[in-house]
């Protein structure tokens, strides 16, 4: 995968004016910058978050079509494949690009796993619609995000920590905002929230959903008709989530040994652990903690 300086590299000066140590970017886009994405031929290393402020954009996302407009935001995340289908004339956007092992040390992103209830199930979505203040407030954000690369690096890394970290919180909150909680009963409520505090607990020790439901004192499938209610995935599908992203993290952020990793991640084996990663992330643990 291509790291974010590397697509400094190839894209050359005059799409690169605007970076920061090759960790962090915000970019005005337009139709002819923005169809440059295509000239890669490998997945980034990095998240970006782009707000639509005018015209339209179709994007092929690992399969998927996707149309975007003014207040929408496309999330992209590391090692998903990406093709600009189209892009109107008039189409202008924002971008926030930010190096992979950034992301993984703002504190607000290790928020979203440890303590919050929704924003995981829901952080992967490429699309989320805006109201207008909504996307005003990510906007205004941006905006200061990228005023501040401007300065020297001395002035200003700790501020940009924090900025990013304002811009990951606030998308978090309008995340967990977006879930449906108007059309559930409170008992329903109750059961989901307490899932995902038993999750955020668990996830590493416990993989099976029977686990969950016993300590719910419901049944397997109550707990997986509810969880796909309020996220639209499975029980196992929110755990895989978890622990790939705390898999990734401890990789790219300490010293232990994939074997040490298997077993902090409760896999019986570390070949096990080895097929879980590759499923889910398309490449082997130690070529991840590589790249």
């Amino acid at each position: 995968m291509y790291t974010l300086k590397e697509i400094y590299d190839k894209m050359g000066d005059d799409y690169c004016t605007e970076h920061w140590n090759g960790r962090l970017a915000c970019v005005l886009g337009n139709a002819q910058r923005t169809l440059r994405t295509n000239e890669l031929d490998e997945a980034v290393a990095c998240y970006s978050f782009t707000l639509v402020l005018r015209g339209t954009l179709l994007l092929d996302v690992a399969g998927q079509s996707l149309t975007f407009g003014p207040n929408d935001m496309y999330v992209y995340m590391p090692g998903f494949p990406l093709h600009i289908v189209s892009v109107s004339d008039d189409y202008e956007s924002i971008a926030l690009l930010v190096d992979e092992q950034a992301t993984y040390e703002a504190p607000a992103f290790r928020n979203l796993i440890r303590t919050s209830f929704y924003p995981l199930t829901h952080y992967g979505e490429p699309k989320l619609t805006l109201d207008a203040p909504d996307a005003q407030r990510l906007h205004d954000v941006m905006l200061l995000i990228r005023n501040h690369i401007q300065r020297p690096p001395i002035l200003c890394d700790e501020t940009l920590e924090m900025l990013y970290s304002v811009f990951l919180l606030d998308l978090t909150d309008l995340r967990s905002h977006s879930i449906d909680h108007t059309r559930t009963s409170n008992r329903t409520e109750d059961i989901f929230i307490a899932f995902y505090t038993l999750l955020r607990q668990h996830y590493c020790a416990h993989h099976d959903i029977g686990f969950y439901a016993e300590r719910l004192h419901i049944t397997t499938t109550y707990l997986s008709r509810i969880v796909r209610q309020k996220t639209g995935r499975t029980v196992v599908e929110c755990i895989n989530r978890m622990l790939v992203t705390e898999a990734r993290w401890l990789l790219t952020s300490t010293t232990l040994t994939v074997s040490q990793i298997a077993e902090r991640l409760h896999f019986a084996t570390t070949a096990s652990f080895d097929k879980f990663f590759f499923r889910l992330c398309g490449r082997t643990p130690k070529s991840f903690r590589r790249k």
